[in-house]
């Protein structure tokens, strides 16, 4: 289990996370969301234990990580490679860190991620990615951080990893990615952190947030038929009452399913 508690960080005066608070099971998929700034690659970097924070704390199965760093895998956001180095020789420079005997770990990364044995140097963007992400799992790490791993691929690309994200936390991994694409995030996460300059909006479960049904009243206008819709039993019941002292014909009553993007920026344009 993943336990981010309370974790503080400025800059300067600047305070670029406020009391960040969130947990994660084993299992679990959270993805952290926000405008450029929100404070994403400063969070990630205190739950990967790459920066200590001002105050709070960040446990993961009760110790800290910045003690336990061999069992967390960390993405930055911009790929890291050595150009000089071959795909197979930049895994297994790693694996040499780690102290990970091969017994062809890297052979199966580099095919499970469908990575050409080449100079990293002469490597494609995507494929760039997908070797940086074998990386991170040389070393069976329980905790996934991933600071934009779909950032600049293509939509086949993304939905793969995406995909693989998913893929690791069905194994028991915890993962914890932030990305702008909300598309994604309903696909693979379980939970999301919404962020606006360093403090929580939102913290909570995906399914529930697409759960949250409007109502859409179709009524009828000089022949046209015309929609408005409304959250809540409460503001029905107004609406339909409004509707019909003004003489309107109600034509039918339904329900509307939102769209996670719906809610991301409600909840931006409100702050």
């Amino acid at each position: 289990m993943l336990e981010v508690r309370k974790i503080k960080k400025n800059y300067g005066g600047f305070l670029a996370v406020n009391e960040l608070d969130f947990s994660a099971e084993d299992g679990e998929v959270v993805a952290i969301a926000g405008e450029n700034g929100a404070g994403k690659t400063t969070s990630l970097k205190i739950i990967a234990g790459v920066m200590l924070p001002e105050s709070g704390k960040v446990l993961l199965n009760s110790y800290p990580v910045s003690e336990i760093k061999k069992k967390i895998g960390y993405l930055p956001e911009f790929d890291a490679l050595y150009d000089n180095m071959t795909s197979k020789e930049y895994l297994q420079f790693f694996a040499s860190l780690y102290g990970v005997k091969e017994k062809g770990i890297v052979k199966e990364l580099l095919e499970e991620f469908e990575v050409p044995e080449k100079l990293c140097s002469e490597l494609s963007k995507g494929n760039k990615r997908k070797l940086s992400i074998a990386r991170t799992l040389i070393h069976d790490p329980k905790l996934l951080v991933y600071d934009e791993p779909l950032s600049g691929l293509d939509p086949v690309m993304a939905l793969k990893i995406a995909e693989k994200i998913r893929e690791l936390a069905n194994s028991g991994k915890i993962v914890i990615f932030s990305t702008h694409n909300l598309y994604y995030v309903e696909r693979v996460a379980d939970k999301i952190v919404i962020m606006k300059r360093g403090r929580v909006l939102y913290y909570g479960s995906v399914k529930k947030i697409l759960k949250k049904s409007n109502y859409l009243i179709s009524f009828s206008e000089n022949s046209m038929v015309r929609r408005v819709e409304v959250s809540g039993v409460d503001e029905l019941l107004k609406e339909i009452n409004k509707l019909r002292s003004d003489g309107f014909e109600i034509i039918d009553i339904g329900k509307t399913a939102p769209r996670l993007e719906d809610v991301y920026f409600e909840l931006l344009s409100g702050t």
